[in-house]
């Protein structure tokens, strides 16, 4: 545990001290966020916190014992998204050309690490749904996808994204500490690390506004596949006692924001990629809360139902009824 202890201090620091060195260099390679359109804030914002944290992450995990670092093919589908990422922050790519490198990424880590969603557990009661291999590849394809996507949504307002990816890190670690994965835990809490650090440029307050930077899509995507890889390990490990549906809960924000943009812009006649400012965390602001309010509001959600899953997770309530909660929600 100290080990953890430590080589979570480093990530932190580490990130907090590229987020600073990265800044004049991000600014020199036009690599900042310029307000304008759906964009309100002042300034042009470095976008460097997709890469500090990755540096810390990486850093971080070279510290710890060896059964808890993650595979190289982990870190190298980390890399190929932070670097369409950042090319996507830069250059402004399609996202229909984002998609393939999601979709490759996916992949690789399903293929490399050989962890698949096959027990679904029995979130309609009854016996558990079980999936054969190339179902099961297929879906966690494009559960990976969404989550990708699910945080690039949410990356709209100042510490929304990264506040919401620390509360899910924090239960997944609980969980993973409570049932022996050593590894899960490990790696949720090297990237919780350096999302404390970014945060520190990134929250909503008053005393950030010279130092603030952006995690942009980098980051989002980062944070995205990173969560969607420990909830996949969490709830399919055979040593594991948390329900397939326990895990939904961790990301209900995230995942509900995912769910009703598609479906509202489909029904609009328009690409699920087009941008707009319908998002809950738009429809707070213009509800009349501030930004730091429409953050507080959107943060005690995402705590309030990863508590209740946990409660319900360690009550062993029937997954059927649990799914049934998150659903109406």
């Amino acid at each position: 545990m100290l080990d953890l202890v430590l080589s979570a201090l480093t990530s932190f620091c580490v990130s907090l001290v590229a987020i600073i060195a990265l800044r004049p260099l991000a600014i020199a390679v036009d690599l900042v966020d310029k307000p304008g359109g759906r964009k309100t804030h002042h300034g042009e914002v470095p976008i460097i916190g997709g890469l500090a944290m990755l540096l810390g992450l990486l850093v971080g995990s070279g510290m710890v014992p060896l059964s808890s670092q993650p595979s190289a093919v982990f870190f190298a589908t980390c890399a190929l998204l932070v670097t369409i990422g950042l090319l996507d922050d830069r250059f402004d790519i399609s996202p229909w050309a984002r998609l393939p490198v999601q979709a490759a990424a996916a992949v690789l880590i399903c293929v490399g690490s050989g962890v698949l969603v096959q027990n679904l557990g029995s979130p309609f009661g009854g016996a558990e749904i079980t999936l054969g291999k190339a179902g099961a590849l297929l879906l966690t394809v494009l559960l990976v996808m969404g989550a990708v996507n699910a945080f690039n949504m949410l990356d709209g307002m100042d510490g929304l994204a990264g506040a919401t990816a620390l509360l899910a890190l924090v239960g997944i670690a609980y969980v993973a500490g409570r049932d022996g994965l050593g590894l899960v835990q490990a790696i949720s809490v090297l990237t919780a690390a350096p999302v404390c650090a970014f945060l520190v440029f990134n929250l909503p307050a008053g005393y950030n506004r010279s130092v603030r930077c952006f995690m942009g899509d980098a980051g989002s995507t980062l944070l995205g596949f990173v969560l969607a890889w420990l909830c996949i390990n969490v709830s399919q490990d055979a040593r594991s006692a948390t329900a397939p549906v326990t895990v939904l809960w961790f990301v209900a924000m995230p995942l509900y924001e995912l769910i009703w943009s598609t479906l509202r812009r489909i029904t609009r006649g328009v690409s699920p990629f087009t941008a707009d400012t319908d998002h809950f965390h738009h429809l707070l602001l213009k509800a009349g809360f501030g930004v730091r309010g429409a953050f507080g509001v959107f943060v005690g959600l995402s705590f309030l139902l990863g508590a209740v899953g946990l409660v319900l997770d360690s009550a062993r309530v029937p997954d059927s009824m649990s799914f049934a909660q998150a659903a109406a929600f």
